[in-house]
């Protein structure tokens, strides 16, 4: 073929690709992805939908396979749109250029949410805090309270502003009958946030047993303004008349307590004992009785148990 052939042969075949592509649009183009974990290991089961970015009518979606590997054909010229998405993984999003008839081949890793936890935690503080506040608030479901003391005076070296980190701290030193421990962090507590009850009376509770009258009756009354009387206040009242020898007005107080909260133990064990000093021992079996259900290890168990025996 003669040279002049030849040129002559390429504007034919130009003109031809020209009227194709008027008349069908370009080639379309294909897209292959494979989506690794943080190991390199494939991920099978991952959502990938393909958004066409000019044409929001297109949308395409496909699943990685064993081999961690999604194949999508038939898109246009276009910027896509890629979003992986899998159950306990962080999705991600991605822009893609498709070229026109061509396969596009990308690898992505896709990170699980606890490891983008991690990663989040490595570069703040505040996430740190949280998360070990977490970890103390678990602990001491557990009864743990030397490490959630830990892990809550770690969450407040991070993040010194979170008044619960203190309030909480300050109920393990309590529960651990390290009452004068407890007052710097609850005072703190109440420094961050002054309309939480709960802080003023576990401080007013502190007070009490460090034998400072004074200052837990000042905590009480705060308590009562902030967050009004509960159950423990009541009873409190409760302890205090039938201190003074007036039963009726401490059954009452113990009546009212346990309408605020029907479950409050030590209630029962002192309307017992009400009811003993006023010869209603009907009255008093009855109310022991109810103490041992909610609390059958609790400290006046035994003394309880007596009572009824000899009562009966």
């Amino acid at each position: 073929m003669t040279m002049k052939a030849k040129k002559i042969c390429i504007i034919f075949m130009m003109i031809a690709a020209l009227i194709v592509f008027d008349l069908y649009g370009a080639p379309m183009g294909k897209l292959r992805v494979t989506v690794l974990d943080s190991t390199g290991k494939p991920v099978a089961g991952v959502k990938v939908t393909i958004q066409d970015t000019v044409d929001k009518d297109r949308v395409f979606t496909v699943t990685t396979d064993k081999s961690g590997i999604a194949v999508q054909v038939g898109l246009q010229n276009h910027v896509v749109q890629v979003t992986f998405e899998k159950e306990g993984y962080r999705s991600i999003v991605k822009n893609i250029k498709i070229p026109v008839g061509l396969l596009v081949e990308e690898r992505f890793t896709i990170s699980t949410v606890e490891e983008g936890r991690q990663q989040q935690e490595a570069g703040d503080p505040h996430a740190q805090a949280i998360h070990a506040f977490n970890q103390a608030a678990s602990l001491i479901s557990e009864k743990k309270f030397a490490e959630a003391a830990a892990a809550l005076n770690k969450s407040i070296a991070l993040d010194n502003t979170d008044y619960l980190a203190h309030y909480y701290l300050g109920v393990i030193y309590f529960e651990q009958g390290k009452f004068q421990e407890a007052v710097e962090p609850l005072t703190k507590a109440i420094a961050l946030n002054p309309g939480y009850a709960n802080a003023y009376r576990l401080l007013a509770a502190g007070y009490e047993k460090l034998g400072d009258k004074t200052q837990a009756e000042k905590y009480t009354k705060l308590a009562q303004e902030k967050g009004g009387k509960t159950a423990a206040d009541v009873y409190n009242e409760g302890v205090a008349a039938f201190n003074a020898g007036d039963m009726d007005k401490a059954i009452q107080a113990f009546d009212e307590a346990l309408k605020l909260d029907e479950k409050f133990s030590p209630a029962y064990y002192q309307l017992g004992l009400s009811y003993v000093n006023k010869g209603e021992n009907e009255k008093a079996v009855a109310a022991f009785k109810k103490y041992l259900e909610l609390k059958p290890d609790g400290e006046e168990a035994e003394t309880a148990g007596s009572i009824i025996e000899s009562l009966k």
